[in-house]
């Protein structure tokens, strides 16, 4: 699934394209769609960036994505492209209807995935998204600018974790060094943008949120939770919430953390989990049968019933595959 020939095919011969990705958008998808409508744009193309959830204050500054639509008016595209996306279900109930859509290419590279989409591109081996699009922008004969260069590099630093998770690779590296010599882009303004600027809402919410740590199953879990009435103490918003799982994981001894916090949905008592592995538990395996996904180091999904069921529910999963 990483032939990319069908994609630069489809991506190539498309005059107005969609650009979209999963609800509650990231910074790899983020940075992804950011570089992606820099090389469309460059390369004569009209373009329309689109997901139903805000861009978290973080990433805002990225080019283009002040342009970033909550809401299409019905224009036809003759592609959209879907990035960081293993299912469609993640796109959200009131997803674009074909005629409007057309085509969809999808970018993915989650372990974990449903293929969907008219062309489906998936590598697990790509450290982000924004490899894919490097892939494909040299597949297609298309120079990255500055612009696009800063899209990927948000893209790789956010999925690798700063270059520190067990995806970071070679590519990556080689990646990342070419947009630093080559497109100018500078580490350290990225690095600022991302995390040196943090409002104090965050810190609030960080420490309450460090008040609920628990150890489980010998040491081996830690989980965390993160209510309505924490946020709103703190001063916070629920976008600052992002991260705040790789505490539990950083402990001493604990090979995954997890961070339970209520889910969007309105009609029923849901969850959402959020896990992040050290390696030897695949967190994507663990999430995929409650309808989740994503890689071995990090992965979420929405798990219906009380947070004690929830975590009774994903704590049992987590035995079996620690085998405790």
């Amino acid at each position: 699934m990483i032939d990319l020939s069908q994609a630069t095919e489809i991506l190539g011969r498309a005059k107005r394209v969609l650009l979209t990705c999963h609800l509650g958008p990231d910074g790899d998808a983020l940075g992804s769609m950011s570089a992606l409508a820099a090389l469309l744009l460059e390369n004569g193309r009209e373009v329309t960036l689109y997901n139903p959830d805000p861009a978290p204050r973080f990433l805002r500054w990225m080019p283009h994505l002040e342009k970033l639509r909550h809401k299409l008016d019905g224009t036809p595209h003759d592609l959209t492209v879907v990035v960081d996306c293993g299912d469609r279900k993640l796109l959200g109930p009131n997803f674009p209807a074909p005629e409007v859509t057309g085509p969809l290419l999808v970018l993915d590279h989650h372990a974990s995935s449903r293929p969907f989409g008219d062309v489906y591109v998936c590598d697990p081996a790509a450290s982000s998204i924004g490899v894919i699009v490097t892939r494909l922008a040299t597949a297609l004969g298309w120079q990255l600018s500055h612009e696009a260069g800063v899209g990927i590099y948000v893209s790789l630093v956010s999925d690798t974790g700063s270059f520190r998770y067990a995806n970071t690779n070679a590519e990556a590296f080689q990646i990342a060094a070419g947009l630093v010599s080559d497109r100018r882009v500078d580490p350290w303004t990225v690095a600022q943008s991302l995390g040196e600027e943090v409002p104090i809402g965050r810190y609030r919410l960080l420490s309450s949120a460090l008040a609920t740590i628990q150890l489980e199953l010998g040491g081996k879990v830690a989980t965390m939770a993160i209510n309505e009435e924490m946020v709103r103490s703190a001063g916070a918003k629920w976008e600052h919430s992002e991260g705040i799982v790789n505490y539990a994981r950083a402990l001493e001894g604990v090979e995954v953390g997890v961070l339970f916090t209520p889910a969007r949905e309105a009609t029923a008592t849901h969850v959402r989990v959020s896990m992040r592995s050290k390696g030897r538990v695949d967190a994507g395996a663990v999430c995929a049968p409650f309808g989740g996904g994503g890689h071995r180091g990090a992965a979420g999904c929405t798990v219906e019933g009380s947070l004690d069921e929830a975590r009774r529910r994903v704590l049992d999963a987590l035995a079996a595959q620690l085998q405790v």
